[in-house]
C-alpha cells in the first residue's frame, strides 16, 4: 500500500513539474517522435482490392489524438499503447517501486468501477510555485523523471504535444495531477 501511495505521489509530482493545470491538450500538427523506440507491432494484413486500409499510427503517436477517440478506441489505446509504453518508462526508472503498474497506478481506486476521470485527486497535489521548488527539494529524482520522461512519453502516446510553459498548451502535469492554486 505504501508503494502505491508513493508511486501516486511521485506521479503527482510530474504534474506539478509540467506546468500545473492547463487547458485540454490540442492535437499536434505533426506527431511527436518518442524519445525511445516503440515496441514492435504485429504486421497488418493488406486491405482487399478496391478498399482503403485504415492508416497505420505514426511512430510518434496514434493516428488520431486521444481526445478525438471514441470511448472504445480510448480503452483499446490505453491497453495496447499507453500501458505497455508507460509501464516500461516507470520500470526503467525504478523496477522495484513500479513492479506492478496497472490502471489504478494513475487513475486511482475509481478505475475499478470504470471511472478513469483525470486529473486524479488521489495523486499527490502539485505546487508549481518557484518552478516546483517544493517537489524538486523533496523528491528531486522523481520530479526530474516526471518532467523529462513521463510528460513527453505520455504526451506522445496520446497524440498531443508536451506542455509548453511559454504557450501554456499541451499535455503536462495537470493532465494527471491536481495543481494547487
Amino acid at each position: 500500500m505504501r508503494s502505491i501511495a508513493l508511486a501516486l505521489s511521485l506521479v503527482s509530482l510530474l504534474a506539478v513539474a509540467c506546468g500545473g493545470g492547463q487547458p485540454e491538450p490540442k492535437a499536434p500538427d505533426a506527431p511527436t517522435p518518442p524519445s525511445a523506440p516503440s515496441a514492435p507491432t504485429a504486421p497488418t494484413a493488406a486491405a482487399p482490392a478496391g478498399t482503403t486500409a485504415e492508416p497505420a499510427a505514426p511512430a510518434g503517436g496514434p493516428a488520431k489524438a486521444f481526445k478525438d477517440m471514441s470511448p472504445a478506441e480510448k480503452k483499446a489505446h490505453m491497453k495496447t499503447v499507453v500501458m505497455p509504453k508507460m509501464t516500461a518508462v516507470f520500470q526503467a526508472f525504478d523496477k522495484k517501486e513500479f513492479a506492478e503498474v496497472n490502471c489504478m497506478t494513475c487513475h486511482g481506486a475509481s478505475a475499478k468501477t470504470g471511472n478513469f476521470a483525470m486529473p486524479n485527486a488521489s495523486l499527490p497535489k502539485l505546487s508549481p510555485a518557484d518552478m516546483f521548488k517544493k517537489h524538486m527539494t523533496a523528491k528531486p529524482e522523481m520530479t526530474k523523471f516526471m518532467m523529462q520522461k513521463v510528460v513527453p512519453e505520455m504526451a506522445a502516446t496520446l497524440g498531443a504535444k508536451a506542455y509548453d510553459p511559454k504557450t501554456h498548451e499541451g499535455f503536462g502535469c495537470g493532465g494527471c495531477h491536481v495543481i494547487e492554486k
